[in-house]
């Protein structure tokens, strides 16, 4: 039931080596992530209504899920160009609907919206975390000032 050709050879051994690389670095790129991860959140400390959407202790430490109340979760995506961030999850994205995931968590529709997930990998350093954070608290801080609520929900 399979179709003849040549296998490609090169792009298997690449896969191959990827692995045993990740497979050594695996640890050390864990460490590195969780010490990202809690530079980024120390950056934040202080910042009302910041809720982190996952438990810190059984997570992925590459990856951050926050909630910022009082924002217009569009408005904040928007004013941070330089950062390459998401919301919702990659099966939800052809949606403009809020994360289920996030509402089964009990946030309500607005605080889903104003959800971003945040990554880092092993390229990723220091510097680049801080400085993204206080992007993130800026514009937040600059939202929740102009805002027509001009209040935390």
């Amino acid at each position: 039931g399979m179709r003849s050709g040549t296998l490609p050879v090169h792009q298997i051994a690449g896969f191959g080596c990827a692995a045993t690389r990740a497979c050594e670095f695996r640890e050390a790129d864990k460490e590195h992530a969780a010490t990202l991860r809690d530079s980024f959140l120390n950056e934040l400390k202080g910042l009302d209504g910041v809720l982190l959407n996952s438990p810190l202790m059984s997570c992925v430490p590459h990856i951050l899920n926050l909630s910022f109340d009082g924002v217009d979760g569009e408005s904040l995506r928007a004013s941070v160009p330089k950062l390459a961030v998401s919301s919702g999850s990659a099966c939800s994205s052809a949606s403009a609907e809020p994360s289920y995931v996030l509402r089964a968590l009990g946030r309500s529709d607005s605080l889903a919206n104003a959800s971003l997930r945040f990554s880092w990998g092993r390229g990723t350093q220091q510097q680049d975390v801080i400085t993204a954070a206080q992007l993130v608290r800026q514009q937040v801080e600059r939202l929740r000032k102009i805002s027509p609520d001009n209040a935390l929900i």
